[in-house]
């Protein structure tokens, strides 16, 4: 595990061991071990970095706090909960998205679901089904089975209102969003500040998009990011 960028509070010196994926939120960060557990660090006011015990699949940190799908399909939460974004419903789910003050998930029938915060309704997702959700700070987009992007909640700078075409990821920031299309391209679109929605050429696996800037798995392994640099956030090791 390598992190990179602010590290006031610790949010990026991660514990040792090994992981098998890790979530990066506002001022703390999450990790599932290859055993299982789920291990965070950094800020930890709410108990954002408390996670309860147990073996989970996936785990998504969000604002100021953060959910996980354990391997029974159910999701848990912790941190703070002052709108209900670590209250999540019963039900079995594929994937889980933890947001500003809202989560999203895609349950295992391809629906998806929100609770928390929907003061722009954020926490109001279209029907049908779905294949993977990201959760924004304010907006959340997700990929449909039919390959193309939906988005919902907020849209002043364009970063709910996608472009056409076939993805297979998405993911939703502060004020942009990011896809990685079929062909392995990336979109971005939204404010543009600092070139955070201005990615480079080139193949990629995955996109994770941040507050200000973007960053990216590229096919042959490396990590490109491009964006606000200030705290060297978009300058991978």
């Amino acid at each position: 595990m390598e992190c990179w960028g602010n590290d006031r509070i610790g949010q990026s010196s991660p514990p040792g061991g090994s992981f098998a994926s890790v979530s990066a939120g506002s001022l703390h960060t999450c990790g599932v071990s290859t055993g299982g557990s789920v291990e965070c660090w950094g800020y930890d006011s709410d108990g954002r970095i408390t996670p309860p015990g147990g073996s989970f699949a996936s785990v998504s940190a969000g604002e100021s706090h953060a959910c996980g799908v354990k391997t029974d399909g159910s999701v848990e939460c912790w941190g703070l909960d002052r709108t209900g974004q670590a209250t999540p419903p019963i039900g079995t789910f594929a994937s889980v998205s933890a947001g500003g003050r809202f989560t999203c998930g895609v349950k295992t029938d391809g629906s998806v679901e929100c609770w928390g915060f929907n003061d722009d309704g954020q926490a109001a997702p279209p029907g049908g089904s779905f294949s993977t959700i990201s959760a924004g700070f304010v907006h959340a987009c997700g990929v449909r089975t039919d390959g193309s992007v939906e988005c919902w909640g907020d849209d002043k700078v364009g970063q709910a209102t996608p472009p056409g075409g076939s993805f297979s990821s998405v993911s939703a920031g502060g004020s942009h969003t990011c896809g990685v299309k079929t062909d392995g391209s990336v979109e971005c679109w939204g404010l543009d500040e600092h070139g955070r929605a201005t990615p480079p050429g080139g193949s990629f696996a995955s996109v994770s998009v941040g507050n200000r800037h973007t960053c990216g798995v590229r096919t042959d392994g490396f990590v490109e990011c491009w964006g606000y640099n200030r705290e060297r956030q978009a300058a991978p090791p």
